[in-house]
């Protein structure tokens, strides 16, 4: 085996003496061989049932050389965080100790956290540690470092794509029938929480203005729709509290969250929360501004497949206030876009269907 002793020890699993070697031979860790694999990439490939402490204080040893180690790319592109952790979650010791693994590189080199692959999908070790279901404390850790990995997309798909960020990622990568699918629930919780908050730190919610809404949360991305119909069941009364500070609802977050390009899960969402909540409708946000008002405007949503149908059944009244903001009429403000898309010009004769006594108030 060519290359120095520190690399053959790693290949041949001989942790305690990579320990005592690099005292004398430090610069040994920085040896690479044809793929670009330093000592520690290699280390941190070992399978998840062969963690044992002696591995760790190897790694260790390794790291408080040099940390920046933890973020360099092979020629393959993934660093030794990358290779952490795509180990995938095993109930037992084996279970903690990949935890530890991970827990102790992003204590020694956080910024390693958000460094994508060049080549493949472009994944970060936080889309990979989604993959492989991670333990609860290791996506803390990352999301406490990093929350807007929350909703990283790795790979840019269409709107029809089943894996288009993380989220949707570890609901796919988790085991569902597990007894234990509390911790899945957690680790989504988690997710949902640094998207809405951009942040997981629960000192930030230690008092009741600024209690932890896991509905409006779910309402400013894109969830996985049995999961959203999962905390609908489960904080149902979330649907109906304003939150604090801004004294918003749900309905509110999820219109003004709505994108173009995903109108169809929008659609869904409103649909569910109006189901529930229709009155929600006709509660204005802190600029005097319905829904409607929103969802047409700013988000630019349709009427046949984006939710303003919904909307407008559940508060017709809407249909004849003008926006506080642009002073637009609903049916103006969806004329005003239809030049982007003929969408908005049939949603616009919608509009005029739903009231066309509306008409009147412009003479």
């Amino acid at each position: 085996m060519k290359g120095p002793t520190l690399y053959r020890l790693a290949t041949e699993r001989q942790y305690d003496r990579m320990v005592t070697h690099l005292q004398d031979r430090p610069q040994d860790i920085y040896w690479c061989d044809h793929y670009g694999s330093t000592a520690l990439h290699l280390l941190c490939q070992v399978h998840v049932r062969d963690i044992e402490r002696p591995l760790l204080l190897a790694i260790q040893a390794i790291v408080q050389q040099d940390p920046t180690l933890i973020g360099q790319p092979n020629q393959a592109t993934c660093t030794p965080l990358h290779y952490a952790a795509e180990k995938r979650l095993v109930w037992g010791n084996h279970y903690y100790r990949s935890g530890e693994l991970v827990l102790m590189l992003l204590r020694e080199y956080p910024q390693a956290v958000s460094i994508r692959t060049k080549t493949g999908t472009g994944k970060t070790p936080f889309h990979v540690a989604c993959e492989a279901n991670a333990d609860a404390r290791v996506l803390k850790a990352m999301l406490l470092i990093h929350p807007g990995l929350a909703t990283e997309p790795f790979v840019k798909r269409d709107v029809y794509s089943l894996a288009e960020n993380p989220l949707q990622i570890l609901w796919g990568h988790s085991s569902m029938n597990h007894p234990n699918n509390t911790q899945t629930h957690e680790k989504m919780a988690l997710l949902v929480r640094a998207a809405h908050y951009g942040t997981v730190d629960d000192a930030c919610h230690d008092d009741h203005h600024s209690k932890i809404r896991l509905v409006s949360a779910a309402c400013s991305v894109r969830c996985p729709q049995a999961y959203f119909l999962h905390l609908l069941q489960e904080y149902r009364q979330e649907i109906f509290e304003l939150d604090e500070p801004r004294q918003l609802l749900p309905l509110h977050y999820a219109v003004s969250n709505a994108s173009v390009d995903s109108q169809p899960y929008t659609q869904f969402v409103l649909e569910s929360l109006l189901e529930v909540y229709p009155d929600a409708a006709a509660v204005p946000n802190e600029e005097g501004r319905l829904p409607l008002h929103v969802a047409l405007m700013d988000s630019k949503l349709t009427w046949h497949k984006g939710g303003i149908q919904e909307l407008v059944y559940a508060y017709p009244s809407a249909l004849t206030v003008p926006d506080p903001i642009h002073h637009l009429l609903p049916f103006l403000a969806s004329a005003y876009n239809a030049l982007e898309s003929m969408l908005h010009l049939s949603t616009t004769y919608e509009l005029l269907r739903a009231a066309p006594d509306v008409m009147e108030r412009l003479w």
